[in-house]
């Protein structure tokens, strides 16, 4: 496993960049986990100058399957809706730990393990960037709205 480290956090300076020098291996008689050790030194180094250049964060955007232009620009601003009305519902369940008519009225009768797992729905549904889905307008079955691969 490697490790990187931020420098621009901690600034310029000098650092001792100690190696691992315990490994464990196989023993291909025993068949046993058995540590080796290496020998490695410390190394000492100055580090000055520009330490990191920001990368721009790129946001995945939507694909789109046999979609028109008109229709991904509407799948676009649905994107963006649902994404708000995800984080909306997730923000109003953390707040609201008591039944409400809102919760009543849309899920059911209110427990708290009730609250929790409609919660733990939205929290996941609003982790998820709408506008990184692919979405496929191959359908033409009428009144076919969404559809879903069953183990996917």
């Amino acid at each position: 496993m490697t490790h990187t480290y931020d420098f621009s956090k901690s600034g310029e300076g000098e650092y001792t960049i100690r190696p691992s020098e315990t490994f464990h291996i196989i023993d291909d008689v025993t068949g046993e986990v058995v540590p080796i050790t290496a020998e490695a030194s410390a190394h000492t180094v100055n580090v000055t100058g520009t330490l990191r250049v920001p990368r721009q964060e790129v946001a995945k955007r939507a694909s789109f399957n046999g979609c028109t232009a008109a229709q991904q620009t509407l799948l676009n601003a649905a994107a963006t809706n649902a994404q708000s009305y995800a984080a909306a519902a997730a923000s109003y369940l953390t707040t609201n730990t008591a039944s409400t008519t809102r919760f009543t009225t849309w899920f059911g009768a209110w427990t708290s393990a009730h609250r929790s797992l409609v919660l733990d729905h939205y929290t996941k549904i609003n982790s998820r960037s709408f506008a990184s889905f692919t979405y496929d307008c191959t359908c033409t079955d009428s009144g076919t709205y969404a559809y879903v691969y069953p183990g996917t």
